[in-house]
């Protein structure tokens, strides 16, 4: 089923766009209805869509497989969705190939991407749930799921890299990544078998146990071969984190070591800071064996949480090799 408008739809659209004092297309760029070219069908969960073959003018609505697997492959973004943070565009991505602007994050305004006159939009089911409807009136859109509905990372990457036309490089990406987590594996074998350890994440409101589930981490650390503690079994298959009280930090006395990051996504600053400190400043957490034996460690929230990516899945193994360098 096409859930696209039709014709005459977009053009009154683009009217009421042009009403609002808004360019069809963005700069040296050309409109939006002058795509032309070949396309393919795309089945996605909010339809079947006419994607060109070889996009020219690419808006990604997320900063996670959208932005970086158009990123990684030199897909020419005219603008897209980026984290709340120092590096809008984590470092551990290839240097674009041509600038793009940087939309922030969770931030979808109809109005302003008209102006880029886009032939292609790609982003997740959640931030399109409300917008697809308007998003199908600009361009050619995509909807894909990502680990939000419990699909593997790498399978969404895959997913959209198919979209972008790059599904065979994205592939080799892939198994490159898979072919260095497995000898880090083999590797780190016979350490890695006899620690146990747990990855925490500090929200602004509380501290969360991330459990051995779907979610981005939990994977790369089971591909590397890491052994989680007793406590990060989730309650429910579904859990992809357990909440800590403060009371409750006693919990990770099962943990030889601790892999930490506060925030992630929108999430960071000050809040962040004042629930590390609310957490790691109790006799419990002074008590854990991992902190009196110095095996807890501060990862990167840019690559472990808001990763979606080889790039992202590369950075935390180059974080895993410095903390089991520490764990003899």
């Amino acid at each position: 089923m096409n859930h696209r408008p039709a014709p005459v739809s977009r053009r009154a659209f683009l009217a009421g766009a042009a009403a609002l004092g808004l360019s069809a297309c963005g700069p040296g760029g050309p409109a939006s209805g002058d795509r032309g070219g070949a396309t393919k069908p795309v089945r996605h969960p909010y339809g079947e869509t006419q994607v060109p073959i070889s996009p020219r003018r690419v808006i990604t609505l997320d900063p996670g497989q959208a932005m970086q697997v158009a990123v990684e492959h030199g897909v020419p973004l005219v603008a897209s969705a980026t984290l709340e943070a120092d590096q809008p565009v984590p470092a551990y991505l290839p240097r674009p190939k041509q600038p793009f602007e940087h939309l922030g994050f969770g931030q979808v305004d109809v109005e302003r991407l008209a102006g880029f006159g886009p032939d292609l939009i790609v982003g997740h089911t959640s931030i399109l749930r409300d917008k697809y409807p308007a998003m199908s009136g600009l361009a050619a859109t995509v909807s894909y799921a990502n680990t939000a509905n419990k699909v593997e990372w790498h399978e969404a990457s895959l997913t959209v890299a198919d979209v972008f036309g790059v599904r065979q490089a994205q592939q080799q990406n892939l198994d490159a990544y898979r072919a260095r987590a497995s000898e880090f594996r083999a590797r780190h074998a016979r350490l890695l078998g006899g620690r146990k350890i747990v990855l925490l994440r500090f929200t602004t409101e509380e501290l969360r146990i991330i459990t051995d589930s779907v979610i981005f981490p939990s994977r790369i650390l089971t591909d590397a071969g890491v052994t989680r503690s007793p406590s990060s079994t989730p309650g429910k298959p579904s859990d992809t984190y357990t909440s800590l009280s403060p009371e409750q930090v006693g919990r990770l006395a099962d943990a030889d070591a601790i892999i930490h990051f506060s925030g992630g996504g929108a999430s960071e600053g000050g809040q962040v800071s004042s629930t590390f400190a609310k957490y790691t400043e109790g006799d419990l957490w002074r008590r854990l064996p991992a902190v009196l034996t110095g095996k807890v460690f501060e990862v990167s929230r840019i690559s472990w949480w808001d990763g979606g990516s080889t790039s992202a899945a590369n950075a935390v193994l180059d974080d895993l090799d410095r903390v089991v360098g520490k764990l003899a």
